[in-house]
């Protein structure tokens, strides 16, 4: 059995990666209890205001693309960094497993906090811009017609489901039912033309994904639009939960990520490499957000929030790592419960006994992070999907590359988010502009159909099939 096999020295080479990643979670997730993000006077005032045109609803949405946008560029530009260490290190001839794993988690905790860090302090005109900009390199890399394609489709659906929504609960979901029609036709249409072209070398499997994308900013956006509906019933109460809720989703969510994508990218690093890897992330993202709440005054609101997220996702990953590293441990149903209860003690221990901030938790609040905390530990256990190698675009890649691939990946997503909250406050701005805003979610729409287009007009099958990402 398991427990026999390990010896002592394998046990706490097991539990400590373990306990560390849960404490590391559960310190990040205090941030989400917190006042947080309604501190902001200057952000509250202007919520506040886009509720009385458009609902509480509304301004969460729009706040939940713009904080997963966040996650996704700090947990892919963490990850970016972490391969860049690697590659460094393997240049210089350093051959020390222990000291290359640690610095590769300590990197992505560098990274991610300081990219979110980075959100705040620069204005947001400025940081929108480099998203974009940092988005556009990474597309070399990627198909740009399949992600122009899901941002059209993303465009649209949340555009269309927010006019439905306004149409009021029962017209709208009656409309909403045909639509569906007409959408599950099309798509049969498209399976049967698309079964008779040769296979894509991407495997990207866009239809599917198109499905889930639409039926998930479907329900946001009809959500919006019922909340347009109700002009000036917006509260300043009411937007301090809605960001509040938005929040404490996004934190545990962030987890999740980095969980999932962590162990995809350490998989094939080894056991030993993965559990340096959870320790040095567990260890810098606990540093990190006593960095962040030590200067919190003066990095300010966003700024705090942002950087605290990044370690969030960081922690996920050493979560996901540190599942890898104890992959012998899953041969035994007792043992893999003991190594659960060593992630479940640790984000205890660091919610109740060296807790960082003064935040009472309540016990479902409580319940919720540990049972996060070890659902996160669990996706990089070796029956999990996440627990494979995996091909990616340029084919079955490892080690460093393997790592840089996926952040180029996470930050290529992360371009989604960013068209969903720009068309969200386009959605804002209809309401409060009427034709004016209409006009301007058109705009988008019609330039993210003429970028699709354009990659599928004009091009004959062989230079179609030979595209290199």
């Amino acid at each position: 059995m398991a427990e026999t096999s390990l010896g002592v020295l394998g046990v706490v080479k097991t539990f400590l990666p373990s306990t560390a990643a849960g404490f590391a979670f559960g310190e990040a997730a205090l941030f989400a209890v917190g006042p947080s993000l309604t501190e902001d006077a200057i952000l509250l005032t202007a919520a506040t205001v886009a509720s009385g045109r458009a609902g509480s609803t509304g301004v969460g949405v729009v706040a939940a693309c713009l904080v997963f946008t966040s996650v996704l560029i700090s947990l892919g530009s963490g990850l970016l960094l972490a391969a860049m260490v690697m590659k460094l290190w393997t240049k210089v001839g350093v051959r020390l497993p222990w000291l290359v794993g640690a610095m590769t988690g300590a990197s992505v905790v560098v990274g991610a906090v300081s990219t979110g860090v980075l959100a705040g302090i620069l204005p947001p005109f400025i940081y929108i811009a480099a998203q974009g900009f940092l988005v556009l390199i990474v597309y070399s890399y990627s198909n740009i017609n399949d992600m122009t394609m899901a941002l059209l489709i993303i465009f649209t659906t949340l555009y269309l489901s927010v006019v439905y929504g306004r149409m009021g609960a029962i017209v709208g979901l009656f409309v909403t039912g045909l639509t569906i029609c007409v959408l599950c036709a099309l798509r049969k249409a498209l399976t049967e033309r698309l079964t008779q072209r040769q296979k894509s070398n991407t495997g990207c499997q866009l239809l599917e994904r198109i499905f889930f994308y639409s039926i998930f900013v479907g329900i946001l956006g009809f959500s919006v639009g019922l909340g347009a509906g109700e002009a000036g019933e917006g509260s300043k109460a009411e937007v301090v939960l809605m960001l509040q809720s938005v929040l404490w989703v996004a934190f545990l969510s962030a987890g999740l990520l980095g969980a999932g994508l962590g162990t995809v990218a350490t998989v094939g690093l080894g056991q030993e490499v993965a559990g340096k890897v959870a320790v040095g992330a567990a260890i810098m993202s606990s540093l990190a957000l006593r960095a962040i709440l030590q200067w919190s005054v003066s990095l300010g609101t966003r700024s705090s929030m942002g950087g605290a997220l990044g370690a969030a996702t960081a922690a996920g990953v050493s979560l996901g790592a540190a599942s890898v590293a104890a992959k012998q441990v899953f041969g035994s149903r007792n043992s893999a419960l003991i190594v659960l209860g060593s992630v479940v003690v640790g984000a205890i221990l660091a919610m109740r006994g060296v807790a960082l901030t003064a935040t009472l938790l309540t016990t479902s609040e409580l319940i919720t992070i540990t049972l996060v905390g070890a659902g996160a530990f669990v996706l990089g256990a070796p029956k999990s999907p996440f627990h494979t190698d995996v091909n990616l675009r340029r084919g079955p890649l490892t080690g460093p590359e393997l790592i840089k691939g996926i952040g180029m990946e996470t930050v290529t997503a992360a371009a989604a988010p960013i068209g969903a909250g720009a068309l969200g406050a386009a959605v804002l701005g209809t309401a409060a502009l009427g034709r004016l805003g209409t006009v301007g979610v058109l705009v988008a729409i019609l330039l993210a159909l003429g970028s699709t287009l354009s990659g599928m007009i004009g091009k004959s099958p062989p230079t179609t099939s030979s595209h290199r990402d």
